[in-house]
C-alpha cells in the first residue's frame, strides 16, 4: 500500500513541476485557459481516485509505529523529489 501511495505522491509532484513550467505558456498553449493547462498536467481522472483509495488504504493500514502519518507521507515526498530530479 505505501508503494502504491508513492508512486501516486510522485504523479502528483510531477504534474505540479509541470503546471509550474505550463503557467508560462498559458496563452501560446492553452488559449489562456488555466483549466486546460491543468488539466494537460494531471490525470485527474485516473489519479484523484487511486490517490484518494490508497491514501485510505494506508491510513486504514497503518500499524502505529509511533511517527505520525505527516512523516510517512513527507520522507515518501522527498524520496519521490529525489528520484524525479535524478531521473531514476
Amino acid at each position: 500500500t505505501f508503494h502504491f501511495v508513492a508512486l501516486e505522491i510522485r504523479a502528483l509532484l510531477k504534474g505540479i513541476c509541470y503546471l509550474a513550467e505550463e503557467i508560462f505558456h498559458l496563452q501560446s498553449r492553452h488559449h489562456g485557459s488555466f483549466w486546460r493547462a491543468l488539466s494537460a498536467c494531471f490525470s485527474l481522472r485516473w489519479h484523484g481516485p487511486m490517490l484518494l483509495i490508497c491514501g485510505s488504504a494506508y491510513v486504514a493500514l497503518l500499524d502505529g509505529d509511533g511517527q505520525p502519518l505527516s512523516l510517512h507521507l513527507g520522507l515518501a515526498s522527498l524520496c519521490e523529489l529525489l528520484i524525479l530530479a535524478l531521473g531514476l
